[in-house]
């Protein structure tokens, strides 16, 4: 390795320990960290600014903006509504359709953390009638929303593209979705089993939603407003699955469309955008891609190929990011750090589809831990009594998902060699 390479890689173990250290926000860190590699490396900042994802940037500020519509309409709190409402009192099929409902909306592109952050106190509304499934209900909405968060459509799924164009790699986009779709499926139905069986033990698996997530909202609602953005929702969908045009404009077109003819509040549609998310990912993967330029992902990739057996190489990698989506508390974060890397490692392999399933489908599942925003939600839409238990118990879970699932999703690539 060059001295600039060796820099670069310096300081991105810097950026990743001032970022669970200080909590800071990585891509902020990173874009720092880009001035002194620039200066030891001689590299023309054009160069590195040509790295800059203005794809993604578009791609989750306008499906954000567009899924904000639906939120704002009243569209998305009705739909949600009138399936609780078909559901009634088949509390077995309660965190199913939370499950589906989450992972639909991911699926069509809407960033995982504002179904998340919606569905979440809906949940802890309906748990009040089923004080037995609020927990299970809502572990359902975040594993089904960020596993399906692995969609072509959706910002996760198209870093995890990017990052394999980079490298060359050709995948199937919607196998590698109904990967982690499946996964998703059985560890919720295990620990639907799992909670039943502890409850037939007499050692009930039950947290109380919140006072304050009973209270519903009764606002009058656009109906003309709420049929659009639903509309608009379907046309997103054909014009990006049938017509091929590009998720990220398609999706800025219709909100804008929506914006002109409705004209809600711009504030608070813009407050909907996560922004942090984007400033993390787009610092992150610019830096990586001045990384790319300068040849330290190649020499990277070159060392690891000479570092052990390939099975070892794949836990590693596997377990690696299971630890840092438990430590960090971003998931898209962390897939645009270590999938340059695994694309590099296993690109030119037969197995490089199985490796990024056995990186991308455990990192999904670790959203349910306490210091992720989704399972912050859950404990703040929980009775105070009960948070600092559901506290220990959702971290345990998070950690026998980070040690369980990533070495059995391993087996496939390695048996595979």
């Amino acid at each position: 390795m060059s001295a600039a390479q060796s820099l670069s890689l310096v300081l991105l173990v810097l950026v990743l320990v001032f970022a669970i250290w200080r909590r800071m926000n990585i891509g902020v860190l990173a874009l720092a960290a880009a001035l002194p590699v620039l200066a030891l490396s001689g590299l023309n900042p054009t160069t590195m600014y040509g790295t800059f994802p203005g794809d993604i940037f578009v791609l989750i500020a306008g499906v954000s903006l567009m899924f904000a519509h639906l939120e704002r309409s009243g569209a998305l709190h009705l739909f949600v509504n009138k399936v609780y409402a078909v559901i009634g009192d088949r509390h077995w099929l309660l965190p199913w359709a939370g499950f589906l409902i989450g992972g639909a909306l991911t699926t069509a592109g809407a960033f995982s953390t504002a179904p998340i952050a919606f569905l979440v106190p809906i949940v802890a509304h309906v748990g009040v009638r089923s004080r037995r499934t609020f927990l299970l209900c809502e572990l359902a909405v975040i594993i089904g929303a960020n596993s399906c968060g692995l969609s072509p459509l959706n910002p996760t799924g198209s870093v995890v593209r990017e990052a394999a164009k980079k490298f060359g790699v050709t995948y199937s986009g919607w196998g590698l979705w109904a990967v982690s779709a499946v996964v998703a499926v059985v560890v919720v139905a295990l620990l639907q089993v799992f909670t039943a069986v502890v409850r037939r033990n007499g050692h009930p698996f039950e947290v109380t939603p919140a006072p304050a997530a009973r209270e519903g909202e009764d606002e009058k609602r656009n109906g003309a407003y709420i049929v659009c953005s639903g509309l608009a929702l379907l046309a997103f969908l054909l014009l990006v699955v049938i017509a091929k045009t590009d998720v990220g404009v398609t999706a800025m077109c219709l909100a804008a469309l929506l914006q002109i003819v409705f004209r809600p509040v711009e504030r608070q549609l813009l407050s909907r955008i996560p922004w942090h998310s984007i400033l993390l990912l787009c610092g992150l993967l610019t830096y990586l891609g001045l990384m790319q330029k300068i040849g330290t992902m190649d020499s990277i990739a070159h060392i690891l190929r000479h570092l052990g057996t390939g099975a070892l190489l794949i836990l590693v990698i596997g377990y690696l990011t299971a630890l840092l989506c438990n430590i960090e508390s971003s998931t898209l974060g962390v897939l645009g750090l270590i999938m340059p890397i695994a694309f590099g490692t296993f690109g030119h392999t037969g197995v490089a589809f199985w490796v990024a399933a056995a990186v991308c489908v455990p990192a999904a599942l670790m959203v349910m831990n306490p210091i992720h925003v989704a399972g912050t939600l859950i404990i703040g839409n929980s009775a105070v009594e009960d948070q600092d238990r559901l506290f220990r118990w959702l971290l345990a879970l998070a950690a026998c998902l980070a040690v369980i699932v990533p070495g059995l999703l391993a087996l496939i690539p390695i048996s595979l060699q």
